[in-house]
């Protein structure tokens, strides 16, 4: 219990871009026990062009393809299109976390899985979402910031630990 408590005091901490310039600093180093995505986690989306197929702000873990299924024939319109798990995808070895932030309207905004691991009684889903700081003047362009990996697979219950990172306003 103590290590998922230090976990989540790590993490508590928000970020913040460095005044000037477009570039994020890097991310908070992950807490111990959690392991960053490997290079093949993340797994293509079809590409964002009907807002009816955007959902609102989700975190979930999918752990079996009832799950999965289920979501991608019930939760969204029925033409919206389906990413396709990887070739070689096994339930019982593997999990998939979908992460989204709803309509956004800065090309900035961004959400993505850092890391998972178990800790303690929790699988920690370590999420870093991107954001402009408040009061920015730029033109709205619509988004629906989201990622989806695939990880391996626990049967704790999942904790979502979320970083956020303010960039500063676009130069004018």
């Amino acid at each position: 219990m103590n290590d998922l408590r230090a976990a989540g005091a790590v993490l508590a901490v928000t970020l913040l871009a460095a005044c000037g310039g477009e570039e994020e600093k890097p991310a908070t180093p992950l807490p111990a026990g959690v392991s960053a995505l490997g290079a093949d986690a993340r797994i293509p989306m079809p590409p964002p062009q009907d807002p009816a197929c955007q959902p609102a702000s989700i975190r979930k873990v999918f752990r079996e393809s009832s799950d999965w299924n289920g979501y991608w024939q019930f939760g969204l319109p029925e033409h919206c299109p389906r990413p396709a798990l990887p070739a070689g995808f096994d339930w019982a070895r593997e999990n998939v976390v979908w992460v989204t932030m709803g309509r956004r309207d800065s090309p900035a905004d961004s959400i993505a899985v850092q890391g998972t691991g178990v800790v303690g009684d929790s699988m920690l889903v370590v999420v870093r979402r991107v954001t402009r700081q408040d009061g920015c003047d730029e033109p709205p362009t619509r988004t629906w910031p989201r990622d989806l990996v695939r990880v391996p697979a626990a049967t704790v219950p999942a904790k979502f630990v979320e970083q956020h990172v303010k960039l500063p306003c676009p130069a004018a």
